[in-house]
């Protein structure tokens, strides 16, 4: 025997999403109005350290025969935005010769000053400066003693000048 159980009606469907909807809407809004009667919000800014270094080259020809004395050679814009301060460095690729390729010649000494600071014998130096943020001048000057003795020929150096933060 088989037993039948009257239709009933079900609720539809759409009514049961409407009030978990409003349910929920209800829940974010009480949150927002639980909040505190104050907040922060952190500001802050960052500067990066930026040191650079301009070079010029004075396109000096130096008389090797004769000598000369605090020839100009190239100057130099520096400027470094560290709070410790900075170094700049000066280095000679033949430590402070002119050479030549041409038979029979020899190296050239010569005495080389950023700012009016020597630099030592192989040419190179490091000069230590505040950390200012402003653009500083500065001059590579070149002595040499004459030497009649020399052999025709081009004489050549490198000099390369370097900034770093402290």
């Amino acid at each position: 025997m088989s037993q039948h159980l009257p239709d009933t009606p079900h609720a539809p469907a759409h009514g049961v999403c409407l009030a978990l909807t409003v349910a929920a809407t209800l829940a974010l809004a009480s949150g927002a109005w639980a909040a505190g009667t104050s907040g922060t919000i952190h500001i802050g800014a960052t500067v990066p350290t930026v040191c650079t270094v301009a070079v010029t080259d004075s396109n000096a020809t130096l008389d090797l025969v004769n000598g000369q004395n605090a020839v100009t050679v190239g100057s130099v814009t520096e400027q470094c935005n560290a709070g410790s301060g900075y170094t700049v460095s000066v280095a000679s690729a033949n430590s402070g010769t002119l050479k030549s390729s041409a038979t029979g010649s020899g190296a050239v000494a010569y005495n080389l000053t950023y700012d009016n600071t020597a630099a030592a014998k192989n040419g190179s130096l490091t000069t230590d400066r505040s950390g200012s943020g402003q653009a500083r001048q500065g001059t590579l000057a070149v002595s040499l003693p004459g030497n009649n003795q020399a052999v025709a020929g081009q004489y050549q150096d490198t000099v390369t000048i370097s900034i770093a933060a402290k």
